[in-house]
């Protein structure tokens, strides 16, 4: 699948954005495996479900993530 992944760091909270099109946002990753991509959703957030994330990318084509700082 073709990653672009957007990031926003705020004092308060972390955004990141999971595209598998172009949205003029972010940053482009190339070409990624599944196992790829679940260890990146992993690194942003462990808490994740990583199956229910990798699948709302797969079906939706962007997987928001909002880490606040009591949530890490």
């Amino acid at each position: 699948m073709t990653i672009w992944k957007y990031e926003e760091k705020k004092e308060t909270h972390r955004l990141v954005k999971i595209y598998k099109e172009d949205h003029g946002e972010g940053e482009y990753l190339g070409e990624m495996d599944e196992e790829s991509i679940k260890e990146m959703i992993f690194e942003i957030h462990p808490k994740m479900n990583l199956e229910q994330a990798y699948g709302t990318l797969a079906y939706f084509g962007m997987l928001p993530i909002l880490v606040t700082t009591s949530s890490v």
